[in-house]
């Protein structure tokens, strides 16, 4: 990988199966799964499709010449050696027409359009990746250059994580390699049902993307809780209030989500398509409360609310959040995080009290991201220059963390928290 200028924009694609450096000027769109850099002012683009061939089938990804033939029409069509790109297995360019051919006499009044093209084939284990550069008129040296810079920046991995079908049927092989006895099965919504429970897979997924080669160690330790968690007597999944009362803990989630997958959960709407919902923590772990529970335990939601939020207070008195700090330039705090990772990091934004530290802090209202459950940022309202930023690492962090919450930004102000529009 060449050197990469440091004002580029870095574009992950699907499943990390590439990184990529971009110019600022350029844009980029995703469609289908495909990836297009295009540069301003200009109808040429640089193209980046993924293609993964199954492992159990004995069909191969498509190489550049049937790719090619796809076109209605191709001419001048050479192989290139591509220069030295790590994973590059074929380079070839010529020009095409795209429209469908016309009538011999039609074209006399409307020749074809023929327009530029380079194509670069890369392979890694199962992973095929194939870009392409298009543009109209004659060939584009500078275009062509600026783009082998972009591919100079290119980045696969030598083990492709599975996408996401393959990841779940691998933990569905898995769960009934190591438990037999259970009925395993997929379920929709990236699920996948033990016996009576149901994992959602998502999280797993992610920590996946960033070792594919952990895949065992990182499922395997969910699959043994859901089969611990089934073995529990009505002692552990039915107790009494007082076995639990302090240990009951509020925590954020996706309102979506909880909506589509976990209804049976109690817990409320919150802002920036959040919800409020509440936990029991174990030693390694913790559980939903069901609304049920709140029935068996004589309470209303407003009622465990403030024995949650009581509880969160309690466990930062014991164990304080450590928050790492940056100030402007005149020493005032401008930007503030949690040092370390903590399940409850984000749900500490619940607290009024919580909040009007933060505020006596940084002198006055902030800006709040809070891509995932562990990990929150906070930048004073008057560090507008940073807003922008805060805002575009949110969106970044948001796709890849585990336990996500939402790419929006939150306003703290006297009033409490809110959603931040943009202006």
């Amino acid at each position: 990988m060449s050197d990469v200028p440091q004002h580029w924009q870095e574009l992950t694609g699907p499943s990390n199966w590439f990184r990529v450096s971009f110019p600022p000027q350029w844009t980029s769109e995703e469609r289908e799964g495909a990836v297009a850099l295009r540069p301003p002012e200009s109808q040429a683009f640089l193209a980046i499709n993924t293609i993964w061939i199954e492992r159990s089938t004995t069909r191969s990804a498509p190489g550049l010449k049937e790719i090619i033939a796809q076109f209605p029409r191709s001419r001048n069509v050479q192989s290139l050696t591509g220069g030295a790109l790590d994973h590059l297995i074929d380079c070839q360019r010529g020009q095409a027409c795209l429209e469908p051919r016309l009538g011999w006499w039609k074209e006399l009044f409307r020749p074809p359009l023929w327009r530029c093209w380079t194509m670069w084939e890369f392979r890694s284990e199962n992973l095929c990746v194939v870009v392409t550069l298009l543009h109209d008129g004659e060939r584009d040296n500078d275009l062509e250059s600026l783009a082998r810079m972009i591919l100079g920046t290119l980045q696969i991995p030598n083990q492709p994580a599975d996408p996401p079908e393959v990841f779940a049927e691998r933990a569905l092989r898995l769960a009934r390699q190591k438990f037999p006895l259970l009925d395993c099965e997929l379920g929709g919504d990236f699920q996948l049902r033990m016996g009576s429970s149901r994992l959602n897979l998502q999280n797993f997924y992610r920590s996946y993307l960033r070792s594919p080669e952990h895949f065992e160690k990182i499922v395997l330790p969910a699959l043994t809780t859901v089969v611990q968690i089934q073995e529990w007597g009505e002692a552990q999944t039915e107790p009494p209030l007082d076995a639990v009362r302090s240990r009951i803990m509020p925590m954020l989630y996706p309102y979506e989500a909880w909506q589509k997958q976990f209804p049976e959960f109690i817990g409320s709407p919150w802002i920036g398509g959040l919800a409020i919902l509440y936990v029991v923590d174990e030693t390694n772990a913790y559980w939903y409360v069901r609304e049920s529970l709140l029935e068996k335990w004589e309470l209303t939601q407003d009622e465990l609310h403030d024995i949650a939020i009581e509880n969160l207070q309690e466990y930062f008195l014991k164990q304080p959040m450590e928050m790492a700090v940056a100030a402007n330039e005149d020493e005032t705090p401008s930007m503030l995080m949690p040092a370390t990772a903590d399940s409850y990091n984000s749900s500490r934004l619940l607290s009024h009290a919580f909040q009007g530290k933060l505020r006596e802090f940084v002198g006055g209202d902030l800006v709040i991201g809070v891509p995932g459950r562990d990990f929150f940022v906070a930048v004073s309202m008057k560090a507008d220059v940073m807003i922008d930023h805060i805002r575009e690492r949110v969106r970044e962090d948001y796709v890849h963390t585990d336990h996500p919450l939402t790419d929006r930004l939150l306003l703290i102000s006297a009033d409490g928290v809110s959603e931040l529009h943009d202006e």
